[in-house]
């Protein structure tokens, strides 16, 4: 069975920016499940699995607007030091879960802090970049009308 709109999709992949090594996934890779045409994963690369089968492999070069989109000057925040108060270890260069303006948890990149303020970068860190995927499709087949129900494949 191909890839199509309301299949449910197992796969695994390792991504890499252009230009720098990439490695084949395996089987130590975790599987990666998915409703083929509900917009669960980025754009370009469920365009790309779009007509591929279980066992097949590729790679894919996606540019930022198919993948992570450009980097958006307008995230980077400016935060109280006191709002980290409890993390010992805040450096720059650190993941930080924070809420975002509507309360929804989001991740922060810490770009740097004083004794006052900490800069957070709220872009992901894949965007700005061209990024290469190598993926195995491991298995494909029409989603049930429950998973179709509900959103997620359950298996």
């Amino acid at each position: 069975m191909k890839i199509i709109r309301d299949c449910a999709v197992q796969f695994r992949y390792n991504l890499a920016p252009a230009g720098e090594p990439l490695t084949l996934p395996d089987s130590d890779e975790p599987l990666l499940s998915y409703l083929h045409g509900h917009q669960q994963i980025i754009a370009g690369l469920e365009q790309a699995l779009e007509g591929h089968a279980a066992g097949e492999r590729f790679e894919v070069e996606l540019s930022p607007e198919q993948a992570y989109g450009e980097r958006d000057e307008s995230r980077i925040e400016k935060v109280e030091r006191e709002a980290f108060a409890g993390m010992k270890d805040l450096r720059a260069g650190l993941l930080v879960q924070i809420n975002d303006e509507s309360g929804k948890p989001a991740l922060a990149r810490v770009i740097r802090l004083d004794n006052r303020e900490v800069e957070l970068d709220l872009n992901h860190p894949y965007a700005g970049l061209t990024l290469v995927f190598s993926v195995e499709v491991v298995s494909v087949r029409a989603a049930t009308d429950q998973e179709l129900a509900d959103g997620r494949v359950t298996e």
